[in-house]
């Protein structure tokens, strides 16, 4: 198999179903779900010849989903609560696919199957976009968003470990700039100055509402994951400016545990009982993963290299101390930690993402028990029920060392094979940059920046100069 060009290609784990998978009937609603006038009416008026017209709630009492029928096409919208049409799409076939979406998907994605293909259309009836859902063959879903040159804008995909019993599906919704919280478009202003804005969307999954959001800077892509309260829950790079070596950090379900990992767990941990876990990719390869489990009325952070055997295991949530009492470990948000917390963490450490927060209730007191990744670090803290620190413990991810280098390539020395496939699929393409990536002194592949119009693109190629993903920036 041809090695690929690391991608950093990430957003919170969701995944939406097809266009027409609305199950609830209009007007036969959920007893507490009531679809506003306003709502049917836009639709009825958008679309006066449709039939077969069907609401569902994507925020209650705020944003609905509607799907219909118009001639022979089966069709979808995103209206709000005020009789707003946010989104349209029509539903199509992978036959109408531009060819570079084809070859992304069987690139990256090799044996997946196309679930459903959808053309996101403006008020004209033009294409824009395509939203494409595929199931990988581990069983994965995956939603995948392109514009109308085949380039990938977004990725979300279904990360929910095994489906849990009552957990609803997660529900998306694109969101202009001014509609993220003041909190996001200020810390987005802290940091990076000033960006281009290229994508946000509301991500809603049991009524609790996270945003994904996409700008660039200076030919890199940054993509984000902010709770309500703007807690960065996640955040990647992508781009020729971005660091080749950059270790991603990308969501472990149970099911994707290597089996010898699971062979020392069952063999060392008899009954244990998988609660989250993370994997370390660098170059589009795991590099090593982690994992939290229970075990015993007690947790630990386990480590295992690329091939999945241990490597070290911490005890946490109790400072490392074993505890005889019997305690509860429930699940909270970020958002909902006390503002002592999150203004500690916040003090404290930079660019770091949770990895999960919790409450330990035990008979006496409850503890607030956090873990966050920072670089290659993981700390384990605790704080008090009021927010008062208590301890940190540092468990140091042992990752391989970084050999991924790149260097400039200048646009004379651009291969012809990978001319030919801008000149074909980037009609009017501008060069700005591009890179040719090594790791020490053999070449793994090559990130071409463009530019269309106002829009960047990174394109990136193997070392045979075969396309591997085209992403907007």
């Amino acid at each position: 198999m041809l090695r690929k060009l690391y991608i950093c290609l990430f957003l919170v784990g969701i995944f939406l179903s097809g266009c027409d998978s609305v199950t609830n009937l209009q007007p036969r609603q959920n007893l507490n779900e009531v679809i506003p006038p306003a709502a049917v009416n836009a639709i009825r008026q958008a679309y006066p010849t449709a039939s077969k017209i069907r609401f569902s709630t994507i925020e209650k009492d705020k944003v609905f989903q509607s799907d219909f029928e118009l001639k022979v096409d089966k069709m979808s919208a995103v209206v709000n609560d005020l009789g707003v049409i946010s989104e349209m799409y029509r539903q199509t076939t992978e036959v109408n696919l531009p060819d570079n979406v084809k070859s992304y998907i069987e690139t990256n994605y090799s044996g997946a199957t196309i679930i459903h293909v959808c053309q996101q259309l403006n008020k004209d009836d033009v294409i824009i976009g395509y939203k494409v859902g595929i199931k990988s063959k581990e069983g994965k879903n995956t939603l995948l968003i392109f514009d109308t040159t085949g380039t990938l804008t977004l990725l979300v995909t279904d990360d929910r470990n095994n489906n849990p019993v009552g957990m609803k599906p997660p529900k998306i919704y694109f969101i202009n700039q001014s509609e993220l919280p003041q909190v996001i478009n200020e810390f987005l202003l802290a940091k990076h100055g000033t960006y281009s804005f290229i994508k946000a969307a509301a991500v809603i999954v049991d009524n609790i509402k996270n945003y994904s959001v996409i700008i660039s800077k200076d030919l890199i892509t940054f993509d984000y994951l902010f709770d309500e309260k703007g807690n960065v829950l996640k955040s990647t790079s992508f781009g020729v400016n971005a660091a080749a070596d950059r270790i991603e950090i990308k969501p472990l379900s149970i099911n994707d545990l290597p089996a010898s990992s699971k062979y020392y767990l069952d063999k060392e941990f008899k009954g244990w009982v998988f609660e989250k876990g993370i994997s370390f990719v660098q170059n589009n390869t795991i590099q090593a993963y982690n994992i939290l489990i229970t075990y015993d009325k007690k947790q630990y952070s386990i480590q295992f290299d690329s091939k999945g055997y241990f490597v070290k295991k911490e005890q946490i949530g109790n400072n490392g101390k074993p505890n005889d009492n019997k305690y509860e470990v429930k699940i909270v948000l970020p958002k909902d930690l006390p503002s002592k917390i999150t203004d500690y963490l916040t003090k404290n450490n930079s660019d770091f993402r949770y990895i999960q927060t919790s409450i330990i209730i035990e008979k006496t007191q409850k503890t607030y028990w956090i873990t966050i990744l920072k670089g290659e670090i993981i700390l384990d803290y605790t704080f008090s029920e009021i927010g008062n620190f208590l301890s940190v413990k540092e468990i140091k991810v042992r990752l391989p060392d970084n050999r991924i280098s790149q260097v400039e390539l200048a646009q004379k020395d651009l291969p012809n094979k990978i001319k030919e496939y801008l000149d074909k699929n980037f009609k009017t393409w501008v060069f700005q940059k591009a890179v040719t990536v090594f790791e020490e002194k053999e070449i793994l592949g090559y990130i071409i920046a463009i530019k269309i119009n106002n829009d960047y693109y990174y394109v990136t190629f193997d070392e045979k100069f075969n396309f591997i993903s085209a992403r907007r920036g």
